[in-house]
């Protein structure tokens, strides 16, 4: 009974097996019966995205027989062959895609090998950015072109850098004619040139990545600016000082004369640390009279059309004769004459607090200039005022 038992397994075994061949052999039906053989596959697909073009990269692992690639794509409407020779181990294969008008795509990459197989398809979406691309690219914020004529320095002020900006070229003309290129890092927030003509203008453009892996970079429409705002020393807001002596003292990269210079005995004044601040200021209050005080510092500007911008802080009770004052040299006239002067403005009351008053004048060549402020206080008994801060601009 045993016995018949085992034959009885035995043939269902075997008729398992043989149903088993039976399907396995199914789909000879379709390939005439012939051994269907995959290559290696492209491993690690990349696309990288660039101006109408796309780099397609991928490797090959495994199977030495590979000598060519396809790759596809607009729906298997457009293809490009690649050639290939395997070396030892691991190869990179590189594939340039071009043209290819901006837009998305998907890429399909088959390998064949020496008899012809072919592997199964490696997908991968990529993107290749254009003209309407970088038309939408805005320029970085430059907020400020200051220069410093006592150094012959120009200073560039920043905003932060948009998202996809890896840098910007900065084109300008030095002291000596040559035109020049300077590449400004994203994250700076100040570049300095050092050699740049202060007549002239500078352009610069932003460049950018759409995305990490890009290989080409795009730019945004060049912008023109010239020098706008003109370095003065110490220019406020609040002052500082190089001397002082409780709420009073002398003001640091400023000329104060002796006038301006009423408080501690003569030795200070033309700087005031009222309620903690920092501001140039006269004051006639319970102190020595003042008659043609002067603060200034002078310098030399090109050929062009300024203003001389003074913030007001505070104005306590009329004022006699106190101005701003733009001169051409290296001094203020006194107040009987401060119609020769370049320019000037007189400070009244305080309907003026907080305000900001301009002196516009124009050099027609380079010049030695001085910008300050004039004041007499003999007649009107407790009167000060105090200056917050000064900025020298280009139109």
């Amino acid at each position: 009974m045993k016995h018949i038992i085992i034959i009885a397994y035995s043939f269902i075994a075997i008729a398992i097996l043989m149903a088993s061949c039976s399907k396995m052999d199914e789909y000879k039906k379709f390939t005439d019966g012939k051994l269907i053989v995959y290559p290696g596959k492209a491993d690690s697909l990349r696309v990288q995205s660039g101006r109408n073009r796309a780099l397609v990269r991928f490797l090959l692992i495994s199977d030495p027989n590979i000598v060519k690639a396809s790759i596809f794509w607009n729906n298997k409407a457009n293809h490009q062959d690649v050639s290939i020779t395997r070396g030892k181990g691991i190869d990179t294969i590189k594939a340039m895609v071009s043209p290819l008008p901006e837009g998305n795509y998907s890429f399909e990459v088959f390998t064949y090998d020496k008899s012809g197989n072919k592997s199964v398809a490696a997908l991968k979406q990529g993107a290749t950015y254009g003209e309407v691309f970088e038309k939408s690219l805005l320029n970085r914020i430059l907020e400020s072109v200051v220069y410093q004529p006592s150094s012959g320095t120009t200073f560039l002020n920043w905003r932060a850098s948009d998202a996809g900006s890896v840098g910007v070229d900065v084109t300008y003309t030095n002291v000596n004619g040559k035109v020049t290129t300077k590449r400004v890092a994203k994250d700076a927030t100040q570049t300095v040139l050092t050699d740049q003509n202060p007549g002239t203008d500078l352009q610069y453009r932003t460049l950018f990545l759409p995305d990490s892996l890009a290989i080409d970079t795009f730019y945004s429409v060049s912008t023109s600016r010239k020098i706008t705002e003109f370095f003065l020393k110490n220019p406020g807001a609040p002052f500082l000082q190089s001397q002082r002596d409780g709420r009073w003292g002398l003001l640091a990269d400023w000329t104060t004369n002796a006038a301006a210079r009423n408080m501690s005995n003569g030795t200070l004044g033309g700087w005031d640390s009222y309620n903690g601040g920092g501001f140039i200021a006269f004051e006639y209050w319970y102190t020595p009279q003042i008659t043609n005080g002067k603060i200034y510092q002078t310098t030399t500007l090109p050929s062009g059309k300024y203003r001389y911008v003074v913030t007001v802080s505070e104005i306590a009770n009329p004022l006699e004769a106190t101005y701003a004052v733009v001169n051409l040299g290296q001094t203020l006239p006194d107040v009987a004459n401060i119609s020769q002067a370049l320019g000037s403005f007189k400070f009244l009351d305080n309907s003026q607090n907080g305000k900001d008053f301009v002196i516009s004048f124009t050099l027609t060549q380079t010049q030695e200039i001085t910008v300050g402020f004039v004041s007499t206080m003999v007649v009107k008994h407790e009167s000060s005022v105090r200056f917050s801060k000064v900025r020298l601009y280009r139109d």
